[in-house]
C-alpha cells in the first residue's frame, strides 16, 4: 500500500513538472521582489527534473561560473574568477621582480630596507632614477565581448566603446580620426630626422658653442668628464660644447635634430604609412570611439548597470603595460673600495634591467585593482538585480539557479577580498622598493 502511495505521488510530481516546466517551456507565476518564493512541493518537482536544488555543485571557489543559467549573473561570476586569476598573476610578477632585485644585491628578507642600506653605504647623495611613466593600454574589445555575453547581444561587432585618452588604430597612408581627435603617428628607426616629439636620444649638431645637458662630442670650453683618444670631449661638459650634443630623453620631448628612438608627429600630411603606431587622441575630456586598444579610461557599450560593471572590469583586467625607459644617476662615496664598487654596480645593472618591468607591473596592478573595486561594488546588484527582474514565466532551472547564485554572494566577497589583499600586499612591497631607490613622492 505504501509503495503504491509513493508511486502515485511520484506520478503526480512528474505530471506537475511537465505542466509547470523544468526548462524553458513554462513557469511559475506570482514571484515577489524580496526573494524567490516557490509553491509547495517545488523542490520535489525540481528534483524530478534533475535540478540541483541543494546547490551541491561546484561554485565560485572551485572556479565554476555557470551557476544561475542567467547570462548577466554567470558572466559576472566569470569576471570574478578572471579577477582572481589576473590579480594572482600580476602579484606574482611583482614578487618575482622584487626577489630578483634582492638576489642581485645579496639581500635576504626585506629587499627595500636592505637596498636602502646599501645605497646609503655606497653612494654619495643617494641614487637618482629618471623614468618616464609606463604606457598602458586596455583592450576595448574585451569590454565588448563581456557586454555581449552579459546582455546576450547578437552582434558584438556593432557595439561602440568610448575612450577618454587615445585609441590605437591601424597605421596607414590614409588613416584619419573622426571628430576633434588628433592623429598621432609614431615612427622608429636607428636615426630619423624628427619634427615632433622624440623618445630616445636627440642629437643636435652645430658649429656654434652651446650649452649641452647630455654628451658633448667635440670641443668643450670647460671641464669634460670623458676625453677620447683624439683629445676631444666624449662625455658631459661643464661649460659650452662645440660639435654635437646627444641628449638622452627619458620621456617624449621636442627634438630639433636627429632622433634615435621613436619620433611622434601630430597630424602628419603624408598619413602614417610605415609607422609603428597610430593613435587617435581625444582633446581635453572628450571621448573617441575605439575598436582597438585605449590609453585612458574606457566606457563600455550601453548595457544594464550590472553588465556595465562587468564589461568595464574585463577591459581593465585586459590591460597591457610597456616597461618604461629609465636611467640611473649615482656617485660613489669616498672610501668605497674597488671590490665593493664592482659588486654594487653589478646589482645596479640588474636593477636597471628589472625596474622597468616592475614599474609596468605596478601600473597593471593598479588597473586590475580598480577592476576588483568595480566588481565588489556591483556584486549584490548583479545577482539581486536579476532576481528582481524575474518574469512570471521563469522556469524551475532559472529559479533554483538564481537561488544558488544568491548563496554564492559570500564566496564572491571572499574571492574578491582575498585576491585584492594579495595584490595590495605586492603593491605595498613595490612601493617600498621604489621609495628605497629615491622614486617616492
Amino acid at each position: 500500500m505504501m509503495h503504491n502511495l509513493y508511486r502515485h505521488m511520484g506520478l503526480m510530481i512528474a505530471a506537475s513538472a511537465l505542466a509547470i516546466g523544468c526548462g524553458d517551456d513554462g513557469g511559475i507565476p506570482g514571484l515577489g521582489d524580496a526573494g524567490i518564493p516557490l509553491p509547495p512541493g517545488s523542490e520535489l518537482i525540481a528534483k524530478e527534473c534533475g535540478i540541483d536544488v541543494e546547490c551541491s555543485g561546484d561554485g565560485i571557489a572551485e572556479g565554476n561560473a555557470s551557476i544561475s543559467g542567467v547570462a548577466s549573473v554567470d558572466t559576472f561570476f566569470q569576471s570574478v574568477i578572471n579577477f582572481q586569476a589576473r590579480a594572482g598573476m600580476v602579484a606574482s610578477g611583482i614578487d618575482a621582480e622584487i626577489a630578483a632585485i634582492g638576489a642581485a644585491f645579496g639581500i635576504e628578507g626585506d629587499v627595500a630596507a636592505g637596498l636602502e642600506a646599501q645605497i646609503s653605504a655606497n653612494l654619495e647623495g643617494g641614487l637618482e632614477v629618471i623614468a618616464e611613466p609606463a604606457r598602458c593600454q586596455v583592450d576595448a574589445q574585451a569590454s565588448v565581448q563581456a557586454a555581449a555575453s552579459c546582455e546576450g547581444m547578437v552582434n558584438p561587432g556593432m557595439a561602440e566603446v568610448q575612450c577618454q585618452g587615445s585609441c590605437e588604430v591601424e597605421a596607414s597612408a590614409d588613416v584619419s580620426c573622426s571628430g576633434s581627435a588628433e592623429l598621432k603617428c609614431t615612427v622608429s628607426a636607428p636615426s630619423v630626422e624628427c619634427e615632433g616629439e622624440c623618445k630616445g636620444s636627440c642629437s643636435v649638431t652645430g658649429s656654434a658653442a652651446a650649452d649641452c645637458s647630455g654628451t658633448c662630442n667635440g670641443m668643450c670650453d670647460g671641464t669634460c668628464s670623458v676625453m677620447n683618444s683624439e683629445g676631444e670631449c666624449a662625455g658631459s661638459c661643464e661649460g659650452t660644447c662645440m660639435g654635437s650634443c646627444d641628449v638622452q630623453l627619458e620621456a617624449s620631448a621636442s627634438c630639433e635634430g636627429t632622433c634615435r628612438g621613436e619620433c611622434t608627429v601630430t597630424n602628419p600630411e603624408a598619413g602614417c604609412e610605415g609607422g609603428i603606431r597610430a593613435e587617435c587622441e581625444a582633446q581635453g575630456n572628450a571621448m573617441v570611439m575605439c575598436e582597438g586598444r585605449c590609453t585612458g579610461e574606457v566606457t563600455p557599450p550601453s548595457a544594464s548597470v550590472e553588465c556595465q560593471a562587468t564589461a568595464k572590469a574585463e577591459a581593465s583586467m585586459n590591460v597591457e603595460c610597456s616597461p618604461p625607459r629609465l636611467a640611473l644617476n649615482y656617485r660613489f662615496a669616498a672610501g668605497v673600495d674597488a671590490e665593493a664598487r664592482a659588486e654594487f654596480e653589478a646589482g645596479l645593472r640588474v636593477l636597471e634591467a628589472r625596474l622597468p618591468a616592475l614599474l609596468a607591473s605596478v601600473r597593471k596592478a593598479e588597473f586590475v585593482a580598480g577592476a576588483g573595486l568595480d566588481l565588489t561594488e556591483a556584486a549584490e546588484g548583479a545577482v539581486k538585480g536579476a532576481v528582481r527582474e524575474i518574469e512570471a514565466g521563469a522556469n524551475f532551472r532559472i529559479l533554483f539557479g538564481l537561488r544558488c547564485a544568491l548563496g554564492q554572494l559570500d564566496a564572491v566577497g571572499d574571492t574578491l577580498s582575498t585576491s585584492t589583499t594579495r595584490l595590495q600586499g605586492s603593491l605595498d612591497d613595490a612601493v617600498s622598493l621604489t621609495d628605497a631607490v629615491g622614486m617616492g613622492g
